[in-house]
């Protein structure tokens, strides 16, 4: 991450950093009992978890976020983790999370394997990612637009865009199969005409037919688990 790109961090909500996403809650499994959260902010998600007795590791990058975690976590690193030389044992991880991380990464194909070797060969790593498939982006690449806001899809501090088949293929060449996804859908009663009449043009020229279905998936939360050789 730039110092550019970690300035605009600076400039962000408080809620930016204390945010817990309940769908990343509700799929921890009973089994995760050791956890790495990477982008753990001040440590709300970690500390929801711990109450059910797991260990739970963090990173965090913006160094007041990550004076709170470690407050709430079991360790805390604070530094970027596509620089930083991870000091965790082998295989130690049930589960690594990247909640709304990926898309703000450098290369978060070279992040997914540097982690791996720390992730236990049953675990899983658990993520969120925004979909930039989403009809309200759509929509604005149609009008000619391309504009970064302050959050949301078109966050300024995102650096990687993905749709769902993206998604795939960045953890494939990372080594990992998506065991398990959840879109979180986002629907507006204004985009359901012009949503209709894109499918059809789209089915008209057999380009796909999945569009309505991808287009109102806002964020994928995704499981996914390593290749065995």
């Amino acid at each position: 991450m730039s110092s550019d790109s970690l300035s605009y961090y600076h400039q962000k909500k408080d809620q930016y950093y204390h945010g817990v996403n309940p769908v990343i809650v509700s799929r921890i499994r009973a089994e995760w009992t050791s956890l790495l959260d990477i982008g753990c902010g001040t440590g709300k998600l970690g500390k929801v978890l711990k109450q059910k007795g797991r260990t739970i590791y963090g990173i965090e990058s913006f160094e007041d976020a990550a004076k709170e975690a470690k407050q709430e976590l079991d360790h805390v690193l604070c530094g970027n983790i596509e620089q930083m030389a991870l000091p965790y044992q082998h295989e130690q991880f049930d589960c690594i999370i990247f909640g709304d991380v990926l898309e703000h990464l450098l290369d978060p194909w070279a992040v997914l394997k540097k982690v791996k070797p720390f992730l236990k060969k049953e675990g899983a790593i658990l993520s969120s990612i925004p979909n930039i498939g989403h009809i309200s982006t759509v929509l604005e690449l149609l009008a000619g637009r391309f504009t970064y806001t302050d959050a949301g899809l078109m966050d300024q501090t995102h650096l990687r865009f993905f749709t769902l088949h993206e998604i795939h293929a960045l953890f494939h060449s990372a080594g990992f199969r998506i065991r398990e996804f959840e879109a979180i859908r986002v629907q507006h009663p204004s985009y359901a005409s012009v949503l209709n009449d894109l499918h059809e043009l789209l089915m008209k020229h057999g380009i796909r037919s999945d569009f309505h279905e991808s287009a109102t998936a806002y964020q994928y939360v995704v499981e996914a688990v390593p290749f065995h050789e």
